[in-house]
């Protein structure tokens, strides 16, 4: 079972938090690659976040021998509330919980939440090259909206980048 909380300033940035955000594994097709992250800097972040309107982060957690384990993040935002349209972003820290649907769980109950923001449609891109965030929207019911051509550079070859979308 997964669930989805407000990440916490003082319980949920922790050191396993700041690795992840580190690993160039984990977010092989993340701009997230490009920064290096201290504990300061994702403190400043998710304060930030924690803080505004138009975004919202939330730590996904499973259960685990009876307590809440933090095992990656999803985020709303921005959202445009004219439109009521958001992009979401998601990822799973813990690589040994790769390929267990846990992604496709998280992005099930993160459009609960926007639907209850009332938001009306969410928006997601990924790289060609990441044929595990296509499975994740598309087990969502996200369909491909847009191709952007060449757009994102990976081990000095270029990349199409997709937008998927999914009306609420």
């Amino acid at each position: 079972m997964i669930i989805l909380k407000k990440l916490d300033l003082k319980k949920d940035i922790t050191h396993k938090y700041k690795k992840w955000m580190n690993d160039k594994e984990v977010h092989k097709y993340s701009a997230q690659r490009l920064t290096s992250h201290t504990m300061s800097s994702i403190r400043k972040y998710v304060k930030l976040i924690n803080n505004s309107k138009k975004e919202f982060l939330f730590g996904i957690f499973i259960k685990k021998n009876f307590k809440l384990e933090h095992i990656g993040n999803v985020k709303i935002g921005p959202i445009n509330y004219f439109y009521k349209t958001a992009y979401i972003s998601y990822f799973i820290g813990e690589k040994e919980l790769w390929k267990k649907g846990l992604g496709a769980k998280a992005i099930k109950e993160i459009i609960k939440i926007a639907k209850k923001k009332r938001i009306k449609k969410l928006k997601a891109g990924f790289v060609k090259i990441n044929p595990a965030s296509k499975r994740v929207l598309e087990k969502n019911g996200f369909k491909k909206e847009g191709v952007l051509k060449s757009e994102e550079e990976h081990s000095r070859k270029r990349y199409d980048a997709y937008i998927y979308g999914k009306v609420l």
